[in-house]
């Protein structure tokens, strides 16, 4: 019963963060018109693609998620196997040493300033993009590290 409410609680997560870009897709569009954020013509390749890669991407993985989120749901086999699997010590151990909570709050700021910067300023942008990338790699190897190690 425990990890079906968690389950709900992820559903309504999604919901709200799946609102949210689509409000950002709108925004952007509105405050591009009007001047206040960069014309696409004045952002670099990577800065559009990083930004379409963020809203889209987002959109997508998040409604992925959901409809999985939703089938575990009405699964109760599933469900189980799930949370066993997410419950498991050797998985909790490598997430906790990979994947801090604070590491997972930075990239979600980190990924919402890489779309804000990316319509305000290039320069920003640029070195914003740069520390994502090297947090990024940073994470995959501490995860890998301690996966081996474990494992």
């Amino acid at each position: 019963m425990k990890y079906e409410l968690q389950l709900k609680r992820r559903l309504v997560i999604y919901r709200i963060l799946i609102a949210i870009l689509l409000i950002s897709i709108f925004l952007i569009g509105a405050l591009s018109d009007r001047g206040i954020l960069l014309d696409s013509r004045y952002m670099s390749m990577t800065a559009q693609q990083v930004s379409r890669l963020i809203v889209f991407g987002g959109i997508i993985i998040l409604l992925i998620l959901h409809h999985r989120t939703a089938r575990l749901l009405q699964n109760k086999v599933e469900r189980n196997e799930k949370n066993i699997r997410e419950n498991d010590e050797r998985q909790i151990f490598i997430n906790d040493k990979s994947n801090t909570l604070t590491l997972k709050l930075l990239f979600g700021v980190g990924i919402i300033a890489l779309l804000i910067l990316s319509y305000v300023d290039m320069i920003a942008f640029s070195t914003a993009y740069g520390i994502m990338i090297a947090g990024l790699l940073l994470k995959g190897i501490t995860y890998l590290y301690y996966k081996n190690k474990v494992g």
